[in-house]
């Protein structure tokens, strides 16, 4: 099949026009998916002072878990959380809701069961921004851009069909940056388009799936929340009661979940209503992997097992979203394939930055206009300060003093003014390469370092195997340095001439690249 060049010239604006419009946020998404991935691990990096293997019993960790329920009741916190120690997080954590609504959490040593304060959540909060929870409307917005990729694979596969054998074989470093960065973009778009399928699909539900419940609770429904709680199988809390009550019995409420679901591991009690007569806690088990990894069970105060959730759900609705779920975090799988899932996601990242450098290269042949001009220094602030405000987040992760209060606000603010600084900087810059080469330099030098004051912090040898979760992350930090000092060194030695110089090199671009 070939198109008609009206066709043709169709597909490429819509993909050209669509990919640069939302190639910054796409950039963020993939680039911060191996951070979400291994979010989990990245906890005993995040603090160093909580790392080695868990020193109390499960017997001592519930004992002193009942304990602070007990003094927690009082309050009558609406909702409470507390986890018991993990190979990851080898201490107790506790999350308490606010008055206002807002959660704060603490953790507690299990030794002494001294509270600690609030500590660095590295992972959590990159998870998040992987999303683009943190920023209001973030997670609404990373879905849209999710559509729009679908838009970009279909539109690029039928750009390039009859072509995606040739294109992917076809590189050609050493030509003109049109050529260099359309033959980069096909290839590493055609390698990934099944992954970035996958994710298109799987980050439009899961980001807009809160958006839409109401709308299909309003429609579908007719206004009955109760159906809506019934259609994705997930119970609102019952109301408390008003009468005061003492906290329930954490031991009982686990026997009663794993008499239900044996196979599983239960580290995580949440409980709402703490210190009132309904009081109710709710505790997920963990399986031994799959899509459907997770069943939960809700015990009452007085230890009735009130309700349950086989892993999956019991409606069509949960278990479409834990499979997409499961899919999308790669929970079915082990080691090997989160480590490919992060590898497509940076290779996803730079096939989408390549779309968008093509389209200036494309564009800079016929002089660039103000949007173009505003294109290229938003990329470069945007796309190469990223990099640059990550490493300066591991970096205050080293240095903020472990007991500041709201610690993790510090390590927030610090990325965004990092990466809000980086923007400011490639906007002011004359030229947005150079600003963009001086960024990736200064975030790869960054991570190189991290390590190693690191290993001076907590006296040891850096790179030595010890934690595996440490040495992984060691061995994730200097890979991704050494990447960004790679794209770096790229945009320093690229040709100097912006348009082909000889008829073959006309040729070869005169078709668009594409994400697919």
């Amino acid at each position: 099949m070939k198109l008609s060049p009206r066709a043709y010239e169709i597909l490429w604006d819509a993909h050209a026009w669509a990919g640069a419009l939302s190639s910054i946020v796409l950039f963020t998404l993939f680039f911060l998916g191996p951070f979400a991935l291994f979010a989990e691990e990245l906890a005993p990096w995040q603090e160093p002072a909580f790392r080695g293997p868990i020193a109390i019993s499960d017997e001592r960790a519930l004992e002193l878990a009942q304990r602070v329920v007990d003094g927690e009741a009082a309050a009558k916190p609406a909702w409470f959380g507390i986890t018991l120690p993990t190979d990851e997080e080898p201490w107790l954590r506790l999350w308490r809701m606010a008055p206002d609504g807002a959660i704060h959490s603490t953790w507690v040593e299990p030794l002494s069961g001294r509270k600690l304060g609030e500590r660095s959540d590295l992972g959590e909060f990159l998870n998040e921004m992987h999303f683009l929870g943190p920023i209001p409307g973030g997670k609404y917005v990373a879905g849209i851009a999710s559509i729009v990729l679908l838009l970009l694979i279909v539109t690029g596969l039928l750009i390039q069909f009859g072509k995606l054998v040739r294109e992917l074989v076809q590189f050609r470093p050493h030509q003109a940056r049109r050529v260099l960065w359309s033959d980069a973009h096909k290839v590493l778009g055609v390698i990934s388009s099944p992954f970035l399928l996958l994710f298109a699909l799987t980050g439009t539900v899961l980001c807009l799936s809160a958006w839409l419940q109401p709308a299909a609770a309003a429609t579908a429904l007719r206004g009955d929340e109760h159906a809506l709680e019934n259609a994705i199988d997930w119970p609102s809390p019952r109301p408390p009661k008003g009468e005061s009550a003492p906290a329930p019995d954490l031991r009982l409420a686990l026997e009663r979940a794993q008499a239900r679901f044996p196979a599983s591991t239960h580290r995580w009690f949440f409980i709402d209503n703490l210190g009132d007569a309904h009081a109710v806690v709710h505790l997920p088990g963990e399986g031994r992997g799959g899509l459907n990894a997770y069943d939960h069970a809700w015990v009452s105060r007085d230890g009735e097992l009130l309700r349950v959730r086989e892993p999956g759900g019991a409606t069509h609705y949960s278990r479409i979203m834990e499979t997409l779920s499961g899919l999308h975090f790669a929970a079915w799988a082990g080691l090997a394939t989160k480590v490919l899932y992060a590898l497509l996601a940076l290779l996803a990242a730079f096939g989408i930055l390549a779309g968008n450098l093509l389209w200036l290269e494309r564009r800079r042949s016929r002089g660039l206009g103000s949007f173009d001009r505003l294109l290229e220094k938003l990329t470069a602030g945007g796309c190469a300060g990223l990099p640059f405000a990550v490493a300066v987040l591991f970096v205050a992760n080293q240095f903020l003093p472990p007991g500041l209060h709201d610690r993790p606000r510090y390590e927030h603010a610090l990325f965004y003014a990092a990466w809000a600084v980086a923007l400011g900087y490639a906007l002011a810059d004359r030229s947005a390469a150079r600003a963009a080469r001086r960024l990736l330099t200064g975030a790869s030098g960054m991570l190189f370092v991290v390590p190693l004051i690191d290993a001076v912090r907590t006296a040891r040898v850096p790179f030595v195997p010890g934690s595996a979760f440490v040495f992984a992350t060691e061995l994730g930090l200097v890979f991704l340095g050494l990447l960004l000092a790679g794209a770096a060194r790229t945009l320093s030695r690229l040709p100097s001439r912006h348009g082909p110089s000889h008829p073959e090199e006309a040729l070869a671009t005169g078709s668009s690249g594409s994400i697919a």
